[in-house]
């Protein structure tokens, strides 16, 4: 039999890139990006707001990766992040429902709950934070995505189509790691501590393109620690202030670092597991300076 063919769009991006290769232990990949990036992969030459090159790279797929996105570390304009990450997606979106595309993965974010903002007026309401807590973002990339999860629900119950969003945390690359530790660990650094590794994102995306039945669902991608040494509900009474209700609390008694964020419904639903250990990357950024 021959391979499915997946269409990775951004799949020569940074978090791409992680994705495109674990996609091709099982999977005929095509990149639909604007630079071809340096995957063994068929490229071709896409940019997500022209449809009608969306309709072409698209032919044939079993399923879509959808990545191309204006990402919030290169501080666009507000305008910006909604024409290209909101109407990009629905172009994604209505070529697979023209083309009769059963599966699409989109990449949501963190920041559509809106807590990656670290307003003073939201927090987190409870502990750990999972996909049932309340969604407020406002800042135009936090809204590109939750409209992007609201545009994804209304394809899969109008179509013939699997939808699943995907909202990873600080996605933490072997070439970022050292930079990520310098944020973290800058003095009165006012922060949730939140990470996941883009080798973990990888398999969350392959997970995601592997499941069948299931309409629609969004979930986030955590790894089980944070970032921070201390126990999590000591930093998080000095940097946040008084804990919210916790709802699991054997949570923090078996993992007194774990992560403000629960993986559990990727864990369930999906058959993830991130396999990182922060103390562990530390120690690894540490001895290649060293060298």
């Amino acid at each position: 039999m021959s391979k499915q063919r997946v269409v990775v769009t951004g799949g020569s991006g940074r978090v791409g890139r992680y994705v495109v290769r674990q996609l091709l232990t099982e999977y005929e990949v095509v990149i639909a990006d604007l630079v071809a990036g340096d995957a063994d992969a068929h490229f071709v030459e896409t940019n997500v707001m022209a449809l009608d090159q969306l309709r072409q790279a698209m032919q044939g797929a079993d399923a879509v990766v959808h990545l191309a996105a204006l990402d919030y570390d290169w501080a666009c304009e507000p305008e910006k992040y909604i024409d290209v990450n909101v109407r990009g997606t629905w172009h994604v979106l209505q070529a697979a429902s023209e083309l009769g595309i059963k599966k699409v993965v989109l990449c949501s974010s963190i920041s559509a709950c809106g807590l990656s903002e670290m307003r003073p007026d939201w927090t987190p309401q409870s502990l750990p934070v999972d996909e049932t807590h309340t969604n407020k973002p406002v800042q135009a990339y936090s809204v590109s995505k939750i409209v992007m999860e609201q545009m994804a629900q209304s394809f899969a119950d109008g179509f013939d189509m699997e939808v699943i969003c995907l909202r990873p945390l600080a996605v933490v690359l072997e070439e970022t790691l050292q930079q990520y530790i310098d944020f973290v660990d800058a003095p009165e650094r006012h922060w949730l501590f939140y990470y996941v590794t883009a080798e973990d994102v990888a398999t969350a995306f392959h997970a995601a393109v592997k499941l069948q039945g299931l309409k629609y669902g969004a979930f986030f991608l955590s790894a089980d620690d944070t970032s921070h040494p201390q126990p999590t509900l000591d930093w998080y009474r000095q940097v946040i202030g008084e804990l919210p209700p916790i709802e699991n609390p054997r949570k923090y008694q078996q993992n007194p670092r774990a992560s403000i964020f629960s993986s559990a419904k990727a864990k369930e639903l999906l058959g993830w597991q991130p396999t990182s250990n922060f103390e562990q990357l530390r120690a690894l950024a540490k001895s290649k300076a060293h060298r």
